[in-house]
């Protein structure tokens, strides 16, 4: 079984190296070739699988943030050769509902490209099947390296909280990390080792706080930096819209968020131990807004806006649009985007231009 190989390569990985750092760990479970969560063949995301987006919840979320794309194509000045970008697709639902909406409202022949960029070839192949009669308008890439510079617009929808993180845990007020072992039975067991330098100036930077707190343990994501490295390399001008869930810093390490918000799910139920169901349950963690936010400001972005899905999606609708969604009962899925009980509140959307 994939599981039962996954897990034989991360324990030989350990026997031949010793104790490997949390994030480590995670990228094998995630994206090992072939037998990683992200990487399996059999991956279903939505209601058959193990999670869903907010472009699961039928063509509502698509009818909005098309909504907004044509909004910022204007306020670019209509330019000629633009593209949209999308890093991980998925199962290709919301490029279809956008791409539709662009047909339905006749902006498709202002789009050059609808570019999608997957690391998973079976779903590749689910997305090209879903949008085979855009075939004149879609380019997949499997990495953001491939792509040559953009003019256009790039949607990141929950892509951030899916990279691997380093976890630490504070002793005598210092930071350690988690390193993943090995014990006797030779099953999965965590050990602390001194924290490396870019972890522990994280947290100077982002919560020196939690130096104070005995045991308080959550993660640092510093391939988020790297990633929006890689944005600003892709888009030459343009925006970034980034949907995820998190926080800034101050609440994301909060005191009494003392373990850190890691999560695994599989088939929609939520658990916090990583070392269970090895390459067939997904892994993620919130996302720090306050280090992206910075970071992004670092590689030559501005900050247009960053604030709640909620009002990013009301701010988007117009009495008319309202009206449709009514028409085509997609009420109560606009109403799980936009109320605090479904991704309202929980997810935040940050608009990043360049020019």
């Amino acid at each position: 079984m994939k599981e039962n190989l996954l897990r034989k390569l991360i324990k030989e990985k350990i026997k031949k190296e010793g104790p490997i750092p949390f994030d480590e760990f995670m990228n094998m479970v995630l994206y090992e070739p072939e037998v990683g969560y992200y990487m399996r063949k059999d991956l279903k995301i939505g209601r058959e699988g193990d999670f869903f987006t907010a472009s699961h919840l039928g063509k509502a979320f698509g009818i909005l943030l098309s909504e907004a794309l044509i909004k910022l194509w204007n306020k670019l000045g209509c330019p000629k050769n633009f593209s949209i970008t999308e890093i991980g697709p998925a199962m290709g639902y919301l490029a279809e509902d956008i791409l539709e909406e662009f047909f339905m409202r006749s902006f498709s022949s202002q789009i050059d490209k609808y570019v999608l960029i997957e690391i998973n070839p079976t779903l590749i192949e689910h997305q090209k099947e879903r949008l085979k009669k855009y075939q004149g308008k879609t380019i997949w890439y499997s990495s953001i390296k491939e792509v040559k510079p953009i003019n256009g617009i790039v949607i990141v929808n929950e892509i951030y909280d899916a990279f691997p993180v380093r976890i630490f845990e504070i002793r005598n007020h210092k930071a350690f990390e988690i390193y993943v072992t090995l014990n006797e039975k030779d099953d999965f067991m965590e050990t602390l080792i001194p924290a490396r330098q870019e972890t522990i100036a994280y947290l100077e930077e982002f919560a020196p706080q939690v130096f104070q707190i005995e045991g308080y343990r959550s993660e640092v994501n510093l391939m988020a930096k790297e990633f929006t490295l890689q944005l600003s390399k892709l888009l030459q001008k343009g925006y970034i819209l980034i949907f995820d869930y998190g926080f800034e810093a101050d609440e994301y390490f909060a005191p009494f968020r003392k373990r850190g918000t890691l999560m695994c799910y599989y088939k929609h139920t939520l658990n916090e131990n990583p070392y269970i169901k090895i390459g067939q349950q997904d892994m993620t963690s919130h996302v720090n807004f306050s280090a992206l936010k910075k970071w992004a400001k670092e590689v030559g972005f501005k900050i247009e806006s960053f604030t709640s899905q909620s009002k990013f999606l009301v701010s988007l609708c117009d009495e008319t649009l309202l009206e449709r969604l009514h028409k085509e009962r997609l009420t109560e899925k606009f109403k799980r985007l936009i109320l605090p009980q479904g991704m309202g509140e929980s997810h935040k959307v940050l608009v990043l231009s360049k020019s």
